[in-house]
């Protein structure tokens, strides 16, 4: 069995579990924590004796579900890759070397762009804004 029937057979079995309703509930789980509190403890402004409690945003959670909402929304941000190339002679990489090893990475890029561009053709996901 390749990699690629492997991971399209695992998309499968995990598809048979998600249920219409779940996508919406967790696009609401999200929205509801983009206003996430949390209380904190606070002395009285008055100078009365004793702590007071408030409600305060949750920055942390509200961050994290506007970053989830985003990548769902647009994917996820390029990153940087860095290539290092080591050698136990310590003499530098031809360019010949170092475009085989570019090459190589991209042999696995294009396998998960097709796994990545089939799952699309097969089950488009719409967001909707309320």
């Amino acid at each position: 069995m390749t990699v690629k029937n492997s991971v399209k057979k695992l998309r499968d079995d995990i598809h048979n579990f998600i249920e219409d309703s779940d996508f919406n509930n967790a696009l609401g789980a999200l929205r509801e924590a983009l206003k996430a509190t949390h209380s904190i403890r606070e002395s009285r402004a008055n100078g009365e004796r004793g702590v007071q409690y408030a409600e305060k945003p949750c920055h942390t959670t509200r961050i994290n579900a506007a970053k989830l909402l985003l990548e769902y929304g647009f994917g996820k941000p390029a990153t940087r890759a860095e290539i290092n190339i080591t050698d136990e002679t310590s003499r530098t990489a031809s360019p010949a070397e170092i475009m085989a090893r570019i090459h190589s990475a991209g042999t696995q890029i294009n396998e998960i762009i097709d796994v990545y561009t089939e799952s699309v053709k097969e089950a488009p996901l719409e967001l909707e804004n309320e």
